[in-house]
């Protein structure tokens, strides 16, 4: 059917304002659009207009995006009530987006300054070189007690995209650094433009699992495996530290799984003086298979022991039965689970 037009109280239709038939592409809406940008530029036009600036801004805002040009097409300047119309706001903003849309503000910002140079044939200065990044990998005790001349090469990057000659630089890498953190050597990066700085060297660090150690921000877990003796007795165990081997005192009555804690033995901080803590994890190891003698004993101790654990867990089923009975003694509960 016909189009249904709303009023745009005294608003130019946008293909006239932007001079283009209604089955203009939106290749040739960009074109006419760019056009009368550089026609009436306040700022670089012989013969300025702003008021016409911002009228071609405003019809290539709603013409370049195709769900907005839809609405248009259907009701005219009456889509704008519609939330189809052009967006108040920044008059350059249409601009921007016609040289390249939004990819980030610095980058966007850096693109437009290139091609409104470009466009408009403005100087323009030298670029500095761009940022370089690479994956710096370390073993577990060099991210723990840092590197005091971490050799990393790559190849320079030139200006004009090229790879240029092998770099090395020794990086002085802080105690205690992890996985995702970076460090920033300026000048190090890209070279630039003739008179222009280089650019920055990003290293994003990697840390190596270890095979003893392992970690948790800035504290230190290991595991240390003792016999069924020394967890009821007590003993000393020889502990591996970031800093070397240290004693480590066993309690009696030890229980598996216990976690004992040695202060200040974890990694440094590197925003801080600080150090974390070392995490020791005991496993006691019961033997697959016992001596004649170990057994004698085993025995002499089962004989000699007040049976007070096994009284114990024998008393903590049964409470738990008498308080879940209903589950046993009904018929209709499902018994696939239980023995028969």
């Amino acid at each position: 059917g016909a189009r249904r037009a709303l009023s745009g109280a005294g608003k130019r239709d946008y293909y006239e304002v932007l001079g283009v038939p209604r089955t203009a592409s939106k290749q040739e809406i960009k074109k006419a659009y760019l056009g009368l940008a550089k026609k009436y530029h306040p700022d670089t036009s012989s013969s300025p207009d702003k008021e016409k600036f911002v009228e071609a801004g405003e019809a290539y805002e709603v013409l370049g995006n195709d769900e907005k040009r839809a609405m248009y097409d259907r009701f005219g300047h009456g889509s704008e009530s519609m939330g189809g119309g052009a967006a108040d706001g920044d008059p350059f903003e249409a601009f921007r987006e016609a040289f390249g849309g939004r990819r980030g503000a610095r980058s966007a910002e850096a693109e437009f300054e290139d091609l409104f140079a470009d466009f408009f044939g403005r100087p323009r200065g030298p670029r500095r070189g761009a940022d370089v990044q690479l994956s710096l990998r370390l073993s577990f005790m060099e991210a723990a007690r840092g590197v005091a001349a971490k050799t990393v090469e790559w190849y320079e990057l030139l200006p004009n995209g090229r790879r240029g000659q092998k770099q090395t630089l020794q990086a002085d890498i802080p105690p205690g650094v992890d996985t995702g953190m970076q460090m920033r050597m300026p000048g190090h990066g890209a070279v630039g433009d003739r008179g222009a700085p280089k650019g920055d060297l990003y290293l994003h660090i990697q840390v190596d699992d270890d095979a003893y150690f392992s970690r948790d921000d800035a504290d230190v877990h290991v595991a240390v495996d003792v016999s069924v003796a020394q967890a009821a007795l007590g003993a000393t165990v020889d502990v591996l530290t970031i800093d070397g081997l240290v004693d480590l005192k066993i309690p009696p009555g030890t229980q598996p799984g216990a976690q004992l804690r040695l202060r200040g033995r974890g990694l440094p901080t590197p925003s801080s003086r600080g150090r974390g803590n070392q995490i020791v994890h005991v496993n006691v190891r019961i033997p697959d298979a016992l001596s004649q003698r170990q057994l004698q004993l085993l025995r002499e101790l089962d004989d000699a022991d007040d049976h007070e654990i096994a009284n114990s867990a024998d008393k903590a089923a049964r409470d738990a039965a008498d308080r879940l009975s209903h589950y046993f003694d009904d018929p209709n509960t499902d018994k696939r689970y239980g023995n028969n």
